[in-house]
């Protein structure tokens, strides 16, 4: 149970990664702003594109400053058909690359810090500002690493606003060699470039990652086969401790048959027995209903996800326990709401559906329709 996570590091440059400050400090506002940030950065659909994000944190009051990650679907779907394994969860190596930064204190607290972080077929920059990130730039080393440093900088400083580099850092893994660099590196900085060798490599440390970028069917999967893995552990329990008392009941009433008189003493003790036999049935019985309610909800989930059209946006899935299930979300159109209200009542699951409320409010410079629809479980 305790073995070791299957991350998949992603590099730099195979993502769209972007440094945003959006108008808001609210978890369920900022995650509805990055989606709709995320499909203006790219010419493609929701559905072609996967979208995470890190709340940085805030430097200006009522906003929030986000490391925003975006890559296209089809290139997480081949990398996870050439691996031929799919991993527990795919993260960004900026990501990596910054916690590592800040853990190991390279970078200082009050300069502005370029870190070129070098890899065997692929580099990355990375621009911190004090503790926050303002520039980052992923590339092969084909074209060779000074030209990209260079073309990395003149891209970084056609922002005035951004402060002048004040410390130069250097970073590698422990297996590279780097001799044919470090002299071109000290003859272009201006100022003493620092060079950190990873003593262990970032990718393997556990930090508390963010930005995630696994496709959300199969994070759907793996939670379906990790719950069929808990129900088979625990019938396997049960089975174990029914033989058990099976066995000790079985030897009671042999013992019953020849030692009557040990018998009678111990006829309380027998007594206690049948009574815990009792309690462990009753709480095997409330198991098999959780059991049963968990596949329900495991098969609406699948529905809902099947379910929900382009246009609609799910923030919440509410069930109260009981037989009334509640979506959330919001949409651009309010048409859109009473069009997916007749797609859920064509549901098996559901025997009536009806919508809470359906309010438009204005979010930045688009107005958006916030619902709530009832669902009720047959």
């Amino acid at each position: 149970m305790d073995k070791p996570k299957d991350i998949l590091i992603i590099p730099r440059y195979q993502v769209t990664l972007r440094f945003i400050e959006l108008p808001s400090v609210d978890s369920y506002e900022i995650a509805n702003m990055v989606e709709f940030q995320a499909l203006k950065e790219l010419p493609y659909s929701k559905e072609e594109i996967i979208t995470s994000f890190r709340n940085i944190g805030s430097y200006k009051k009522g906003f929030s400053y986000i490391m925003l990650a975006i890559v296209k679907k089809q290139l997480i779907e081949d990398i996870i058909k050439e691996r031929k394994v799919v991993p527990e969860n795919i993260m960004l190596g900026t990501e990596a690359l910054y916690l590592y930064l800040l853990k190991k204190e390279i970078i200082k607290h009050d300069k502005a810090s370029l870190v070129v972080d070098i890899h065997k077929d692929y580099s990355e920059i990375i621009i911190i500002d004090k503790t926050k990130p303002v520039f980052s730039r992923g590339f092969r080393n084909e074209n060779g690493l000074m030209e990209e440093i260079n073309r990395s900088l003149l891209s970084y400083k056609k922002d005035r606003t951004n402060k002048n580099i004040e410390e130069v850092f250097i970073t590698y893994s422990s297996n590279l060699n780097i001799d044919n660099v470090r002299p071109h590196v000290e003859e272009y900085f201006s100022i003493p470039a620092n060079f950190h060798e990873y003593k262990e490599d970032p990718n393997t440390l556990n930090f508390p990652f963010a930005i995630e970028l696994l496709p959300g069917e199969y994070v759907d999967k793996r939670a379906s086969k990790e719950n069929m893995h808990q129900a088979f552990f625990t019938y396997f329990l049960l089975l174990v401790t029914a033989a058990m008392l099976a066995s000790l009941f079985i030897f009671k009433m042999h013992e019953k048959n020849n030692l009557s008189a040990v018998l009678a003493k111990k006829d309380n003790e027998i007594r206690k027995d049948a009574d815990q036999l009792n309690i462990f049935l009753k709480k095997t019985d409330i198991m098999k209903l959780q059991n049963s309610e968990g596949e329900l909800i495991i098969g609406i989930l699948k529905e809902s996800y099947e379910l929900v059209p382009g246009d609609i946006v799910l923030s919440e899935l509410n069930y109260d326990g009981k037989d009334v299930l509640y979506y959330k979300g919001n949409t651009r159109d309010t048409p859109s709401v009473f069009n997916f209200i007749k797609i859920l009542e064509k549901s098996k699951y559901f025997k009536k559906v009806e919508v809470k409320y359906a309010t438009r409010k204005k979010v930045g410079d688009q107005e958006l329709t916030d619902f709530s629809i009832a669902c009720q479980v047959k």
